[in-house]
C-alpha cells in the first residue's frame, strides 16, 4: 500500500451517526397524515388512527388497513395509495423541507469525533435526488443510503447490515438516531445502539434496549452516548 492510500484508510470514518432522513428531515409521518386527513375527509381522523394503520407499511398496504380498520372506503387501495403517495411527493417538492438547526448541530457533533453521517431513507429516486442537491447534502456532510424507494417507513435489519457492510463501519460503535420501535428494534438488532427520538404518532411505542429515548433532537449530545475512544485523533 502506497503512502496516499495508507493515509486515506487512515483517514477514513469507520464508525457513523446514522439517522432516519425521511422522518427527521422529510417529515414523511406529518406529511402522510394531512394528506390522509384530505383524503378522508368525512372521517375525524385522528393521530391514533395514524398510530395503529400507517405505521408499519408502506402506502399501499397502509390504505388498505386504514379502510378496513375505519369502515370507510373512499375507492380501491390502488388508486387511493397513488393518491397518498402523490400527496406525499408535493410535500418533498414544496420547498417546506428542510435541515433543522438541531439535526445539524448533532450532524456537526458526529463530524467533530471523525464520525460518518448517514442519512436512511425510502424517498422514491428523483424526488431523493432533488431533495439532496436542494439541501445541499454532501456540503453538510451527510451521506444518504437508500433502504427503498417506495416510502417504507422504517429501515428492515438486513438494510442497517446492508449499511454496514458498504460502509465498512463498526456497528457498536455507531449510533442511530431513530423515530419508531421498528427502526430502534432493526437497529439493535444489527447491533447499532440507538437513542430514540419518537414523533407524536410514536411516542406511545416501546423502545426498550435503546441507550436513550429523548423528546427533541436538542436533548442528543453524542458524548453521552459514545465512548470517549471514539474520539476523533
Amino acid at each position: 500500500m502506497n503512502e496516499q492510500a495508507e493515509t486515506q484508510t487512515e483517514n477514513t470514518p469507520d464508525t457513523a451517526f446514522v439517522f432516519e432522513f425521511d422522518h427527521m428531515v422529510g417529515q414523511i409521518r406529518e406529511a402522510a397524515f394531512e394528506v390522509l386527513k384530505s383524503i378522508f375527509d368525512d372521517v375525524d381522523l385522528t393521530p391514533v388512527h395514524m398510530s395503529r394503520f400507517c405505521l408499519t407499511e408502506g402506502p399501499h398496504k397502509t390504505i388498505d388497513l386504514l379502510q378496513t380498520g375505519l369502515g370507510v372506503k373512499k375507492g380501491q387501495p390502488k388508486k387511493v395509495s397513488e393518491e397518498l403517495v402523490s400527496g406525499i411527493k408535493m410535500h418533498l417538492e414544496s420547498g417546506n423541507v428542510q435541515v433543522s438547526d438541531e439535526l445539524r448541530d448533532v450532524v456537526v457533533q458526529a463530524r467533530e469525533r471523525n464520525m460518518r453521517v448517514i442519512g436512511l431513507t425510502a424517498i422514491p429516486i428523483q424526488a431523493r435526488d432533488a431533495l439532496a442537491e436542494k439541501l445541499d447534502l454532501s456540503g453538510l456532510g451527510i451521506d444518504l443510503f437508500a433502504y427503498g424507494t417506495d416510502l417504507e417507513p422504517a429501515p428492515r435489519a438486513d438494510s442497517w447490515l446492508k449499511l454496514i457492510k458498504e460502509y465498512e463501519i463498526r456497528g457498536p460503535q455507531s449510533i442511530s438516531l431513530t423515530t419508531s420501535m421498528q427502526a430502534a428494534k432493526s437497529s439493535l438488532t444489527a447491533a447499532i445502539p440507538s437513542v430514540a427520538v419518537p414523533d407524536r404518532f410514536t411516542a406511545f411505542q416501546d423502545f426498550g434496549g435503546c441507550q436513550d429515548v429523548v423528546e427533541s433532537l436538542k436533548d442528543v449530545k453524542l458524548d453521552a452516548y459514545l465512548g470517549s475512544g471514539i474520539a476523533a485523533s
